[in-house]
């Protein structure tokens, strides 16, 4: 583990204190799934191929609100065609090859690892990481680990260093077992309603895991 646990305790204390409890807490996400819902068609391969342009656009606006760079759908739209979008999200759900190689083949114009890892994320939150300048800020913060780059919030390519440079697959490790650090510790201070709370996290775990590392950059100043 790279980092110091009792500095990511105090973290995930500090970030605990936001909800005065469990039903709270959960209250505070239940955006996530409105946003779950209104990008369910990801997860059928015919309704993603079959979607008309309006709901396309409907879907990458939706991508965005897990973090900065709306002003990229007017981008995206540009750059790319409606048919475009659709044959990279199909490649990048549906394709075969390793999730690093599909997310090579999947690159597009304005179409970085922030867009991709939001739509695998949205897709199945239960097995895939948000990789972005907030989260890779956050876990640098959280791990009291690296350095920190000079550059824009909405720069796919720059946030924190090792961070920038790691393969997808590494940085998700990475962002899984900070995640088991937080699920755990948040789990022990829910008391008699654990129950209830891990099964909030269970289905929504690397989106939830994702809000904790949005938080750790929200404190840096």
């Amino acid at each position: 583990m790279i980092g110091d646990t009792e500095r990511i305790v105090r973290i995930i204390e500090e970030y605990s204190r936001n909800f005065s409890n469990v039903q709270d807490f959960i209250n505070s996400y239940q955006w996530i799934d409105k946003l779950m819902n209104h990008t369910k068609d990801l997860r059928s391969s015919e309704k993603l191929l079959e979607m008309p342009k309006q709901q396309v656009i409907s879907i990458i606006s939706n991508l965005y609100a897990m973090g900065p760079g709306c002003y990229r759908l007017y981008q995206i739209l540009k750059d790319n065609s409606i048919e475009e979008i659709q044959d990279a999200i199909f490649i990048l759900l549906y394709g075969e090859g390793e999730i690093e190689d599909r997310l090579v083949m999947a690159r597009r114009s304005r179409m970085g690892i922030s867009f991709l890892t939001q739509t695998l994320c949205l897709f199945d939150p239960t097995k895939y990481s948000i990789k972005d300048r907030l989260t890779k800020v956050g876990l640098c913060l959280v791990l009291g680990y690296g350095d920190i780059v000079a550059g824009d919030l909405l720069d796919d390519d720059k946030g924190a260093q090792p961070y920038d440079d790691m393969p997808y697959t590494e940085f998700h490790k990475l962002v899984t077992e900070v995640g088991k650090h937080f699920i755990m510790k948040m789990l022990h201070n829910a008391g008699d309603d654990r129950e209830q709370l891990a099964k909030f996290i269970n289905s929504r775990k690397y989106l939830i895991i994702d809000q904790f590392l949005r938080y750790s950059y929200s404190q840096w100043k």
